[in-house]
């Protein structure tokens, strides 16, 4: 569902510091809103406010928003925790295989993309091979 931005009220958040909001803020500008923000009945936000705040800077009329039936203020403050504690980032190993294939996939012409194929087929290959 989207909303309009300037309907979304903030009040008693947790995080009282942004931070840098440059990758994110690229980030929702390149693909988009991956994540929507949360908020509650009354348009109030429950989570999200990183995001909240690059879309504004980025100029955004309308967002979307995932709206939750909030009960308590107990239950409010255990969303906003649990969405900004319970990640979990990529060790430096996965980080590492992601740019491995974002450089693959990054070739655009019909060698490039036989070639990620055809490296595709032999790392299924090879995992089909040493899982069994």
């Amino acid at each position: 569902m989207k909303i309009r931005v300037s309907d979304i009220k903030v009040k008693n958040r947790i995080r009282k510091d942004l931070g840098d909001l440059h990758g994110l803020k690229s980030s929702i500008q390149n693909l988009g809103l991956l994540h929507p923000i949360i908020i509650d009945l009354d348009n109030k936000l429950v989570s999200g406010e990183r995001r909240l705040e690059c879309v504004k800077l980025l100029g955004w009329e309308y967002v979307d928003v995932r709206i939750v039936d909030v009960r308590s203020k107990k239950e409010r403050v255990l969303i906003e925790a649990e969405e900004n504690n319970v990640r979990l980032p990529f060790t430096p190993e996965e980080q590492e295989r992601a740019q491995k294939l974002l450089r693959r996939y990054s070739h655009t012409g019909i060698l490039g993309r036989l070639i990620a194929w055809l490296l595709d087929l032999w790392e299924w290959i090879w995992s089909w091979l040493f899982k069994n």
